[in-house]
This record gives C-alpha cells, structure tokens and sequence, in this order.
C-alpha cells in the first residue's frame, strides 16, 4: 500500500492510495468539519505511524522512547475526508 504523508504545521495528511481513503488529523472535531471533513474520531498519535521529527516514523512509545528520550501516548483528532 503506497502512503503519502504531508505535515503542514498542525495538519497531518494521509492518502492511502490502494484503498483510496484520505483523512486528516487535527487539534479538534470543529478543526476537521472547517476542512470539509465529514466526520471525525480519536485514535492513539502513537499507533497511527507519526512522524514527530519530520522524518522518523513513530510506531510505538518505545520508538519515542528510542528516538526522543520519552513518550506521550495521547489521542489526536482523525477527520475523514
């Protein structure tokens, strides 16, 4: 599956190609509808594969524990596009 990763300051951007579904992460569900979002949720930041760095893809507390020194397990806002 090709993945496309797009970081602009708060606004994480995800495109998975093979199945076709965008989302989106932001601070808030009202964040995700002013983008045109259609609905949102919450998942772990952690578990989604983020890269905190810019460049380091982030899998678990322990990759941010590896890379950083520490780890905050926190939920993020995913808007569907």
């Amino acid at each position: 599956m090709k993945q496309v990763c797009i970081l602009l300051a708060v606004l994480l951007c995800t495109a998975a190609v093979a199945d076709a579904m965008v989302f989106a992460y932001a601070p808030t569900c009202a964040r995700c509808k002013s983008i045109g979002a259609r609905y949102c949720g919450y998942g772990y930041l952690n578990r989604k594969g983020v890269s905190r760095d810019g460049q380091t893809t982030i899998n678990s507390c322990e990759d941010c524990k590896r890379k950083f020194g520490r780890c905050s397990d926190g939920f993020i806002t995913e808007c569907f596009l």
